[in-house]
């Protein structure tokens, strides 16, 4: 389903919706705009709320709910991951660092290894429909409209780690982390994240930064490096023209099997 907040963006999604096969709705309550929207203007800060208010739709009706930016392509199915190893919530690393995919943040065996929780992005989240995840979505919220009354510029992303690094081990909750060698970011440094498995139990590595494949000197990513991801995300990436550009370079590099520039950090 994507969410459009003008009448142009919602015939925009329809036009596409022979192809794709998607829902189309319309939240009418957003000032619609073009182009990008500047951190911490107000309509970055409304579309927080937004976000909210769309994942706790979905729990309430009793979907699951896989949450994605619009400045991601989904490259193959995320779904068997997203079932495939217990989770009651999913987020995606901000950085390129090594954690433990398979472990809840609050497991005897995460808490062994005795490492900070890696900073989160919530440009890809997921939630089951349960009551417990339900409840932390809700507290989600309202820590978010208590805290904006005298803090302007509250944040989605910072009031997510806040409230649910509390909320899940008060209801018992597998919080997990997106294996970042699948769920790629434009703000790791040349072309992805990459690290062995045996990294991911490694006392020693857990907690640590990775670095990332190097692109070739036109500055592209190859096949090689981008054939097995399941999505990649967009941020650290300019403006909207900006980000659909290198967006459209991975589509075509992933399609076609051809190398492509998909990133603005040629290092």
């Amino acid at each position: 389903m994507l969410v459009a907040w003008s009448e142009a963006a919602l015939t925009a999604c329809k036009a596409l919706n022979s192809r794709y096969g998607h829902k189309c709705v319309r939240d009418a309550e957003h000032t619609a705009a073009t182009g990008s929207f500047g951190f911490h203007d107000a309509k970055f800060n409304s579309l927080g709320f937004a976000k909210i208010k769309y994942i706790l739709n979905g729990l309430s009706a009793g979907h699951d709910v896989v949450f994605l930016d619009m400045d991601i392509i989904v490259l193959q199915d995320p779904l068997p991951y997203f079932l495939g190893r217990g989770a009651d919530m999913w987020g995606s690393m901000e950085k390129c660092m090594i954690y433990p995919d398979s472990m809840s943040f609050h497991s005897t065996e995460f808490q062994a290894f005795q490492k900070k929780l890696p900073p989160l992005n919530i440009g890809v989240l997921y939630f089951k429909a349960t009551a417990g995840v339900t409840r932390c979505v809700y507290n989600w919220l309202m820590e978010m409209y208590s805290e904006v009354l005298h803090r302007p510029r509250v944040w989605d992303q910072d009031i997510y780690g806040k409230v649910m690094v509390k909320c899940t081990a008060v209801h018992e909750l597998r919080w997990q982390v997106l294996d970042p060698r699948l769920f790629q970011s434009a703000c790791f440094r040349g072309c992805g994240c990459t690290f062995s498995n045996a990294d991911m139990t490694n006392p020693e590595r857990v907690g640590k930064f990775a670095k990332g494949h190097k692109p070739d000197k036109q500055g592209r990513c190859s096949p090689d490096h981008f054939g097995s991801w399941l999505m990649r995300h967009f941020p650290c990436s300019g403006l909207t023209h900006q980000k659909a550009k290198l967006m459209t370079g991975l589509m075509e590099g992933f399609f076609n099997s051809t190398s492509a520039v998909i990133t603005r950090d040629h290092r």
